[in-house]
């Protein structure tokens, strides 16, 4: 039987029940269901209890193919996103891909080390660039290009100022 290939994607994020933390846990679910072939991890959902939580998610940073900071300025110092942006780039040979997420401010906001990854702005069009570069990998596409695309629409319900998303989750 042929092993099916997911690409393991790190999300971080910073402050429970925050906006970073909000916006990280819709991209989880939206990820999941747009891309099969790939495996969100989010330390909030997907470590459980009872497990040594540094272990797990040490395992979770090494192991992922991709990773997605989800920052907003409250959270762009925060000592974890610093901490886990530096293990998921993996050094200056890596092939590995770190994309912030930009929830609340623009990319020229964004200091060193962060400012050395192509950032996305959190909108319709970051996020479907965000999507393409996760969609591609070494041995290609993961899905047809046009899926991807016909997908993108749905992107507006994980973005923090959508209406409905901020009713969903009692953002003001």
């Amino acid at each position: 039987m042929a092993e099916i290939y997911k690409v393991k994607v790190f999300i971080s994020w910073s402050g429970k029940d925050s906006r970073s933390h909000i916006v990280a846990k819709g991209l989880r679910d939206w990820i999941e269901k747009v891309i099969q072939l790939t495996s969100p991890f989010m330390s909030s959902d997907d470590i459980f209890p009872g497990e040594r939580w540094n272990g797990v998610l040490n395992k979770e940073l090494d192991s992922s193919g991709f990773g997605i900071l989800c920052l907003t300025r409250k959270c762009l110092s925060s000592p974890w996103i610093l901490f886990e942006a530096g293990v998921l780039a993996g050094g200056y040979g890596s092939s590995r891909r770190v994309c912030p997420f930009l929830i609340d401010l623009p990319p020229n906001e964004l200091n060193p080390p962060i400012n050395q990854f192509n950032a996305v702005v959190a909108d319709k069009d970051g996020t479907y660039r965000m999507m393409q570069s996760l969609n591609q990998t070494s041995s290609g596409q993961l899905i047809p290009e046009e899926i991807l695309r016909a997908s993108t629409p749905a992107s507006k319900s994980i973005q923090g100022d959508d209406k409905h998303f901020r009713v969903k989750h009692k953002i003001p």
